[in-house]
């Protein structure tokens, strides 16, 4: 096992105008293997120019991994502008310890990351695959594609200890989302497949939805009128009002089901 430490330096984050860094070239595939030295060697985005690891970050590694399976890599210090933390991961863990930006686990197919904290917006973005927990709360277009993009998260599972922003899923296709606290407006906007949960409350759920799950726990506010009560479903033991829809989208597409409490 392979643990790789990275602490982003103070003088990166320091000044009034925090410039983002960009550590999609920070994961598991990539550092498997190689040497502290190594680490440092590998390019990263800072704001419009490529720096070294090793210049923004402290970086220290225990052990030796002969694949990602093997590899867990730990950033630690203000992540807060810190972006596309395990984008495009296929395995091994990271581990986030803080507040996280944009992007996080975007495109990731496999492995798990981990958030002792908030994420931005498009965290998850176009998932296909692994495990992504954010223990605080979650921005804006969570497991949603990106401007231009058809289709969202494909497969994985997400969960999000918090609240969740507008968005959630847009264009999802497959895979599940777990949101303890409530969702903002939107959640499963053109959703066509996979699963969501919310404990909590949620605003005009599965707008345009053609297939897929979404169940509320909560209140439901401003419900999408052109859904259809079919009857009433016991789940976990709890009676939930069963709709079909949306049937904006014609009758023949309408295979989403949204269950309300």
């Amino acid at each position: 096992m392979q643990t790789i430490k990275l602490k982003i330096k103070e003088e990166v984050t320091s000044g009034v105008a925090k410039i983002p860094v960009e550590v999609d070239s920070l994961t598991p595939d990539t550092l498997a293997g190689k040497t502290e030295a190594e680490i440092k060697a590998v390019k990263v985005w800072w704001g419009n120019k490529e720096e070294n690891t090793g210049d923004l970050f402290d970086v220290s590694v225990e052990g030796e991994a002969g694949s990602a399976e093997e590899v867990k890599i730990v950033l630690e210090g203000d992540l807060s502008r810190v972006k596309h933390i395990g984008d495009g991961m296929n395995a091994g863990e990271i581990e986030a310890l803080g507040d996280v930006d944009m992007h996080c686990g975007a495109m990731m197919s496999g492995g798990k990351i981990t958030v002792k904290g908030c994420a931005d917006c498009w965290a998850g973005r176009e998932m296909h695959g692994g495990e992504l927990v954010i223990e605080g709360d979650a921005g804006d277009n969570l497991c949603a594609m990106y401007r231009g993009e058809m289709t969202g998260m494909t497969g994985g599972k997400v969960t999000v200890g918090g609240s969740a922003g507008e968005c959630v899923a847009q264009n999802m296709a497959g895979g599940e989302i777990e949101i303890k606290g409530n969702a903002y407006i939107l959640t499963g906007l053109n959703m066509k497949g996979g699963k969501i949960t919310i404990e909590g409350d949620a605003v005009m759920p599965g707008a345009d939805m053609t297939g897929g799950k979404i169940t509320v726990k909560g209140n439901v506010r401003d419900m999408i009128p052109s859904f259809r009560l079919e009857g009433t479903e016991s789940i976990e033991g709890e009676e939930y009002k069963k709709y079909t829809g949306d049937l904006a989208m014609t009758e023949k597409k309408a295979k989403g089901v949204l269950y309300v409490k």
